[in-house]
């Protein structure tokens, strides 16, 4: 799911060659785009563009739909701007010189989507957006190394948040968890920071929490997207160190049932299996305010959650090879839910306890989950029961 590609070069010992898209779905507004090639250096590629529906939306220079370049190269693409208000498709063949094929399709998103900068309709975690708020919205991006050919490297969302500045923390942050973010090990970098943002929107340190050396407070920083999710790099490993990502949490909790449950997440995921090239668990994390406050070592005032929350999304496996998240049925598709009290009676609480519907924890949050999904997929998924068969572990944690 991270990365749309198909091979059909069956020499399992040859430099292994792919090609992606630094971003599969852009923006309306976006106008260029780059298609990123591996493998040995210097190989000779084409690659051509054609579109479903016949409508040119995007070329190569000199507005060609057919190019070739050598890999270690990029190759350049120019967009129109999307002024009408369906989405737009284009699929791009990329054929190397050694006999490996790849095909990418990259997604343009509708007008009305303009104020949306970092809403991604292949993003299967992404919660619908809250018209009007004061939250800021923003995806972190990281650049990953390539473990294999399955686990690939290159530019990728690290995690996108709702930050709340008034509390001065998130009310969700959502991820993908796979095999690419948590090899190799890289370690935890314990590098708890502001963020310092070298991305955009700018979120002042102000309206950030103090979590530099603990709240102070003696509760727990607590992270919404864990550390132990992302080992690839350590630059990928110190954002989960932002402040924007931390919430507080009481102590005995934290490392009691909420660590429990981000290892049998883990366990969840694909995060060691090299055969399954897009299995992936989509995860969001989210603090629910109830009007407690604490102050920081700074003297600023930051919400507390009352409660602590967490919706899963994943195929099934064996029936996820070169199809995104939206292109399932419900009956291929599993979801989960968890709501726990941020209290120390929560340190033992046993998992399936704290499991429910994902529509529980929107009546909860007021948040819309799976917001990339069919409607009536989504309707279907979100209000299962938790079935402990369908998540090893759940029912003896």
């Amino acid at each position: 799911m991270l990365v749309l590609f198909s091979g059909c070069s069956k020499d399992e010992d040859a430099t292994p060659s792919s090609a992606s898209l630094a971003a599969s779905t852009v923006n309306c507004n976006d106008t260029s785009n780059r298609i990123i090639t591996r493998g040995a250096v210097g190989t000779a590629f084409a690659a051509t563009i054609s579109f479903a529906d016949g409508v040119k939306w995007c070329a190569f220079e000199s507005n060609t739909t057919v190019a070739s370049g050598v890999v270690g190269q990029d190759l350049p693409l120019t967009l129109e701007e999307n002024t009408s208000n369906q989405y737009r498709t284009a699929e791009i063949t990329v054929t190397f010189a050694n006999g490996y094929s790849t095909v990418l399709q990259m997604w343009q998103m509708p007008a009305a989507s303009a104020s949306e900068q970092n809403y991604r309709r292949s993003w299967g975690e992404q919660p619908a957006y809250r018209q009007g708020s004061n939250y800021i919205y923003k995806t972190y991006h990281t650049t990953l190394t390539a473990t294999n050919k399955y686990l690939t490297g290159g530019v990728r969302r690290n995690y996108s948040i709702c930050f709340d500045p008034a509390n001065r923390v998130s009310l969700w942050v959502a991820y993908p968890l796979h095999g690419c973010y948590t090899t190799p090990y890289a370690g935890r970098s314990n590098a708890w920071s502001y963020d310092p943002n070298t991305q955009q929107p700018v979120i002042e340190q102000s309206q950030q929490a103090n979590i530099v050396s603990t709240y102070g407070t003696g509760d727990a920083r607590g992270h919404q997207c864990p550390s132990a999710d992302r080992y690839n790099t350590t630059a990928t490993n110190e954002m989960t160190f932002y402040a924007t990502n931390i919430m507080p949490q009481n102590y005995d909790f934290n490392s009691g049932s909420w660590v429990t449950l981000e290892g049998l997440i883990r366990n969840w995921a694909p995060t060691s299996v090299t055969t399954m090239r897009y299995d992936t668990l989509f995860v969001v994390t989210g603090a629910h305010l109830s009007g407690r406050t604490i102050t920081d070592r700074s003297g600023k005032k930051v919400g507390y959650p009352s409660k602590c929350w967490k919706v899963l999304l994943k195929q099934k496996r064996g029936l996820n090879e070169n199809r995104q998240i939206w292109e399932f049925s419900a009956d291929e598709l599993q979801a989960i839910g968890f709501i726990f009290d941020n209290a120390s009676s929560s340190a033992d609480q046993k998992l399936l306890d704290a499991a429910c519907s994902v529509e529980e924890v929107e009546r909860l949050t007021g948040f819309t989950f799976f917001d990339n999904l069919d409607p009536a997929v989504a309707a279907e998924v979100k209000s299962r029961q938790p079935d402990a068969t369908l998540w090893p572990g759940l029912a003896i944690n």
